[in-house]
């Protein structure tokens, strides 16, 4: 399992930080979380297995992956952004930085969120090393059962974010929502990445209790 540091808030982006929780939790690999207002602070020996970012940050993001000695970016498409214009800027961004592998998350709402849509694009992307990361709190709140997004999207299928829902609100902790996610570790035996994504808290060690939950139900 995955570090996602966006867990860290304002912090996201500090190596010593990061080292330190990958310390506390027993994980050995960190996501790079660029959040706006977040600041970089030496990630060079920090185990990345990639960037994400919201499209607006996206060039903070490519900076962060050189800083960091990741070729993996992942992206979150703006909401109202259509089919042709995804296309586009994408073909724009991997040629801008060569060398990159690009990802992009289940939508959270807008003309791709969707299985078929978003499986249009990665089709249309196919020149391209783009992959798919399934996010099983966000194909809740769209009322979209997991098994659609990956049967349409299983070609491109790489990894899953997780966190939890509760009251309608995403990032809770894994175990501390209303999802079942027992179904979904069957998927994390494909040998995929998964990634622990939640809101900042207040201690990194109370993620202790959310991976023990974790690997109960099978996710490694």
């Amino acid at each position: 399992m995955i570090l996602g540091t966006g867990c860290l808030a304002a912090s996201s982006l500090d190596g010593t930080r990061i080292a330190d929780a990958l310390r506390r939790t027993g994980l050995q690999t960190a996501l790079l979380q660029v959040r706006k207002g977040s600041r970089q602070s030496d990630l060079r020996g920090i185990p990345a297995a990639g960037v994400h970012c919201a499209w607006a940050l996206r060039r903070e993001a490519v900076t962060t992956a050189v800083a960091a000695g990741t070729d993996r970016l992942i992206v979150d498409l703006p909401l109202d952004m259509e089919l042709e214009a995804a296309c586009r800027s994408l073909f724009e961004l991997s040629r801008e930085v060569p060398g990159l592998g690009l990802g992009l998350r289940t939508p959270e709402g807008g003309p791709l969120a969707d299985p078929e849509s978003l499986g249009l694009l990665l089709e249309d992307l196919g020149a391209l090393p783009v992959t798919y990361w399934h996010r099983p709190s966000q194909a809740h709140l769209l009322g979209l059962e997991d098994t659609l997004w990956i049967e349409r999207l299983g070609r491109y299928f790489c990894g899953l974010f997780l966190d939890d829902v509760q009251d309608g609100q995403a990032g809770i902790p894994p175990g501390l929502g209303e999802l079942d996610l027992g179904p979904t570790a069957e998927l994390s035996a494909r040998s995929i990445d998964v990634i622990l994504d939640i809101d900042p808290v207040p201690d990194i060690s109370l993620l202790r209790v959310t991976l023990d939950a974790l690997v109960r139900l099978g996710f490694s």
